[in-house]
């Protein structure tokens, strides 16, 4: 492989959703202090700040929101916390197979909630007395149903022919974005099934194995698709995964990059959409678990740089930066920097992709994520046809979209001030003047967070 991957910005908007940590921890203490419908009420305020004004009644007590293809119903009683959810409507034929899964999921996939059939609908009902709903727990039980609900509605609809109880409001990409994902698809998957083909004729199994599971994620990152398509990506990644020989694993990322890239543009287009979300899916991961996680990475890609093996460093890293923004919420400013550091390696030779791309991890083990003055600057000068400056601008409007759902659930004059010099300094486009105010929103967030 001679020439690193392009980066190929998200075809939409990301859509932030995330638990407010300083709203939690209120509902912990509220939880503490025997206070169990305040507390309850801050964890759905912790979820999102306009839950109980756009789903809740006025009494504060009984809640609606939606949450991809299913509703999410939360009654507080004087007692006891009632939540469930209808998930799908039984088929006329083939029910008995599927009440068969189901009865496989009410033990493997669900933790504390359970299905309950009610005539033909399928539900998942969870309660317990309001003294035993400490906040976290709660929030298990909400982000279970919600990703059972989200990630088998497609799959039993599919294969037992069930329909759902309720049609999530979603948003379909437009023509001009599926464009971008479908050529995304076909530029990303020809170049890892090349880049494959010739690691695989040297005997470099393992090497074939990463740029095939790289660019499997890079296609979730500027696709993120929906609907069966994710759940199927997903069943890939775990396939790949398994413990056979790499040369079988190889085989597999082949046949399914090739299958991918065989999906009809209109086909395609069908699992292309934003919907409503309760909860993130992901897990949260802090720099410090990062950073954990990536000591083995930087030590092997330091000794492979050292041996001048840059096609290790390259496709290591490559795979692990994409992997990480896929699967998880990471902070903000190291989410910048592990984009920035994609996009910065992109259409390069191998030598100088692995150094960017080796250098950047360095800077995250050692804490060292602050943008540099001339980052933005040089991006914009180095960038070629594949790194427009509208690639930098969808960065900045995510991060800026994120910073300021963070200052609103927070109060004081300083906060309100930062954001307005935030604003004037994206307006402008001074890019390091806005990260640096940025950065200090970050540091009292975290301050007020503790205190």
């Amino acid at each position: 492989m001679k020439k690193s991957f392009p980066y190929i910005a998200p075809a939409a908007e990301s859509q932030l959703v995330y638990t407010d940590g300083e709203i939690m921890e209120a509902a912990v203490t509220a939880f503490k202090n025997h206070d169990y419908v305040r507390s309850i009420q801050l964890l759905i305020d912790a979820l999102d700040g306009d839950f109980r004004e756009r789903y809740g009644n006025k009494a504060g007590t009984s809640f609606t929101i939606p949450h991809g293809s299913i509703v999410v119903n939360i009654t507080i009683e004087p007692t006891i916390l009632r939540i469930s959810a209808d998930f799908l409507r039984l088929p006329e034929k083939g029910r008995v197979a599927m009440l068969r899964k189901i009865a496989e999921m009410n033990t493997e996939n669900l933790m504390l909630a359970r299905f309950v059939k009610n005539g033909d609908v399928l539900k998942m009902e969870y309660s317990c007395p309001i003294t035993d709903t400490h906040p976290h727990k709660i929030h298990a039980v909400i982000h279970n149903i919600c990703a059972v609900g989200d990630k088998y509605d497609d799959e039993l609809c599919a294969c037992f022919g069930a329909s759902r109880c309720y049609t999530p409001k979603i948003t379909q990409y437009t023509p001009a974005q599926v464009d971008d994902v479908y050529n995304g698809l076909h530029t990303v998957g020809t170049l890892a099934l090349n880049a494959a083909s010739e690691y695989c004729s040297q005997r470099g199994f393992v090497y074939a194995w990463t740029i095939l599971c790289g660019a499997i994620y890079q296609f979730s990152f500027f696709a993120n698709p929906q609907g069966q398509l994710i759940n199927e990506i997903d069943k890939a990644i775990e396939s790949m995964n398994e413990e056979r020989p790499i040369e079988e694993l190889v085989a597999r990322g082949v046949s399914y990059l090739n299958k991918l890239m065989d999906i009809s543009k209109e086909d395609l287009a069908k699992d292309l959409y934003s919907v409503e979300m309760m909860v993130s899916l992901k897990s949260f991961a802090s720099l410090q678990s990062v950073q954990e996680d990536f000591e083995d990475l930087y030590e092997d890609t330091t000794e492979a740089m050292q041996k001048r093996d840059y096609d290790q460093v390259y496709v290591r890293i490559f795979y692990s930066f994409y992997r990480l923004v896929v699967d998880n919420n990471i902070p903000l400013l190291l989410e910048y920097h592990v984009i920035m550091a994609l996009r910065n390696s992109a259409n390069l030779a191998i030598k100088d992709a692995a150094e960017i791309l080796h250098r950047a991890l360095g800077k995250l083990i050692d804490g060292e994520i602050e943008p540099e003055e001339d980052e933005a600057e040089n991006a914009d000068e180095d960038s070629d046809e594949n790194e427009s400056e509208e690639d930098l601008t969808e960065i900045q409007v995510n991060v800026a979209a994120a910073h300021q759902k963070i200052a609103e659930a927070m109060s004081g004059k300083e906060i309100v001030e930062i954001q307005k010099q935030m604003d004037e300094a994206l307006k402008a486009g001074n890019v390091p003047e806005y990260m640096r105010l940025a950065t200090e929103l970050q540091l009292i967030m975290i301050k007020n967070m503790g205190s």
